[in-house]
């Protein structure tokens, strides 16, 4: 079991990148394989030996995220803390809040994080260099389909990174979007002449995945500056190791900073002394060819844990990502869930066609015509499929209905869509609670999306292609 830290699962956001699916659905109720979004971190952080959690929701999707788990099987307790939905909190905004609640190191996972990897070699790095902050970084992860995203095109780029490591000794050195430099980046002459050996990085994910020590939220609930925590406090804290500041001082000069009265970072990372002292008298050090003290006597210190190549790990925080990792969890559930045992066909569901592939997963209480043919599809709970329907490569949520005659290509249907008779959609994502009108022959060229999830009668909300 894993005792020393208090484990908390974000799963508060509001999914701004995928708005198309979380209008009518929280997005950490997303369903991946029938199963909620949010279960995935939960499930792993079982599988670490962490034996309760603090789960971060908005206030007014509480009961529905008690209501989607409590199935689900999980051993681990659940402390669901909600958040005003009112607030545009940050994740720093949100561990503010929660400041009171913490009284150890923290875990902090994000609900839309899927992986295979165990956590155990990333508790490890924060153990043995008593880090500040270990974060974990995905490579990217081949796609095995090349499938166009359902609905519109976006002209919304994916969010990338900078980030520099010390290649030997994993110090997190460099963090900050790729957005925020033109052509040139600058590297101060101090930090590389303390860290030499940099290797820049530019595809890497980050796994919303961090381990982070008690005094870094003691220092943000007292710093209210802060809002988010990668793009600012983190980003703060990795520059803040690099300065002149960053070496063991006195107890008198760390009381009271340049400002006078007001503590700074370093006042918080104090470092017990016996541990110093232990430190400097050993023959470790994690670097070679000088005469500089272990660590450089840095009190702050942020690591970076690459996971390994053959592991797999995402984050589902778009609608292509989501598309990719519905379409390839049958086949990775085994890895993903530690061996957890997977229902493809809900016992409660009477299906009766004998043309569907071994790739589907269909949910409880789903009725399947005969004479339908489904292939590479996942069919969420209450859904209804009439006969002579095609899909192929279609994710459907709960209540979907499918009337007679209807073809669909590699489309996404939210909860409680209708699909009247002899329709015929390709590379379409449905908003809930919609009506496809009978005879319609649709692609994204003619179809809109309603951001504010607000239904129309008998229309398709879906956004225009390029618009």
């Amino acid at each position: 079991m894993v005792r020393e830290f208090q484990a908390i699962v974000m799963a508060g956001g509001r999914g701004s990148r995928m708005t198309e699916l979380t209008a009518g659905r929280p997005k950490c109720l997303l369903p991946i394989g029938n199963k909620p979004m949010v279960w995935y971190p939960l499930q792993l952080l079982e599988r670490t030996g962490i034996k309760d959690t603090i789960l971060v929701v908005v206030e007014h999707i509480k009961s529905d995220v008690q209501m989607a788990l409590e199935p689900c099987g999980l051993k681990i307790r659940l402390d669901i803390v909600s958040i005003p939905a009112a607030e545009d909190w940050g994740t720093a905004d949100t561990l503010r809040f929660l400041s009171d609640r913490i009284k150890s190191d923290v875990l902090i996972v994000s609900c839309d994080m899927i992986t295979d990897m165990s956590l155990y070699p990333v508790l490890d790095v924060f153990r043995k260099h008593s880090a500040g902050i270990v974060a974990l970084f995905f490579h990217p992860q081949p796609s095995d389909i090349a499938s166009v995203t359902p609905g519109p095109k976006t002209k919304q780029k994916p969010e990338r990174d900078l980030v520099g490591l010390d290649t030997e000794t994993s110090r997190l050195v460099f963090l900050a979007s790729i957005s925020d430099f033109d052509d040139t980046v600058s590297m101060p002459r101090r930090l590389l002449r303390k860290h030499p050996h940099i290797s820049m990085f530019s595809q890497l994910t980050d796994a919303h995945l961090y381990v982070i020590r008690k005094w870094v939220i003691d220092y943000l609930a007292y710093e209210k500056s802060f809002s988010t925590l990668k793009g600012e406090m983190i980003s703060y804290i990795i520059k803040k190791q690099s300065s002149r500041l960053n070496t063991a001082r006195k107890d008198d000069d760390i009381n009271t900073s340049l400002d006078g009265d007001k503590k700074d970072l370093f006042h918080f990372a104090q470092e017990d002394t016996l541990v110093h002292m232990i430190r400097e008298l050993s023959n470790y050090n994690d670097h070679t060819g000088d005469m500089k003290p272990t660590y450089h006597g840095d009190p702050v210190r942020c690591y970076a844990f690459l996971a390994p190549l053959d592991k797999f790990g995402i984050r589902t925080n778009t609608v292509a990502m989501y598309c990719d990792i519905n379409r390839k969890i049958k086949e990775r559930w085994e890895s993903v869930t530690g061996g957890c045992q997977l229902v493809p066909l809900h016992p409660t569901s009477d299906i009766k066609s004998t043309q569907m592939d071994d790739s589907c997963v269909v949910g409880e209480h789903s009725s399947i015509a005969e004479k339908t043919s489904i292939k590479s599809c996942n069919i969420g709970a209450h859904c209804h499929i009439e006969p002579k329907v095609r899909l192929t490569n279609c994710i459907l949520m709960n209540g979907v209905k499918i009337r007679e005659g209807c073809v669909l290509s590699n489309c996404v249907l939210c909860d409680e869509v209708e699909v009247c008779k002899n329709s015929e959609l390709k590379d379409c994502l449905v908003g809930s609670h919609h009506t496809v009108a009978a005879e319609g022959k649709l692609s994204p060229e003619s179809l809109r999306i309603d951001l504010n999830g607000i239904p129309t009668e008998l229309i398709i909300i879906l956004r225009e292609l390029d618009v």
